[in-house]
């Protein structure tokens, strides 16, 4: 359970903590116990499946700003400025969506991993077998 658990530490504020609380799970407990390590891999291949995911969306974001900021002055400015506010809004509103599916899918490995049943995170990259 620690090891879903642990990956709400990035609300505390922590960058990339939450990849540190399952990765610290793993380190310590992952080799004494099958059942911990399967739990702690797969809650470790999914944040850090989240972190590359997110890096990519602050990748595609800025480039669209340096793009919007290459091509201000122009008379098109207006159209612009909505396809440029409408890009963030979009980004922001699929952020919240992942972020609260990332929370649903952290409790229901919790819920799974009290019930010693395995759990396997959907889309994870599996980085670690």
């Amino acid at each position: 359970m620690a090891a879903h658990l642990g990956a709400l530490v990035a609300v505390a504020g922590l960058p990339f903590g939450h990849v540190l609380g399952p990765l610290i799970v793993y380190l310590i407990k992952g080799h004494e116990s099958p059942f911990v390590g399967e739990h702690a891999r797969a809650s470790l291949n999914y944040q850090i499946t989240l972190s590359i995911l997110g890096i990519i969306a602050i990748l595609i974001g800025v480039g669209f700003t340096l793009g919007f900021i290459a091509n201000s002055g122009s008379a098109e400015d207006a159209m612009y400025g909505i396809a440029f506010a409408t890009l963030w809004v979009s980004i922001g509103v699929a952020i919240l969506v992942v972020l609260l599916m990332s929370v649903i899918f952290i409790i229901i490995g919790t819920l799974a991993a009290a019930d010693g049943r395995p759990f396997t995170y959907p889309f994870a990259i599996r980085f670690l077998r």
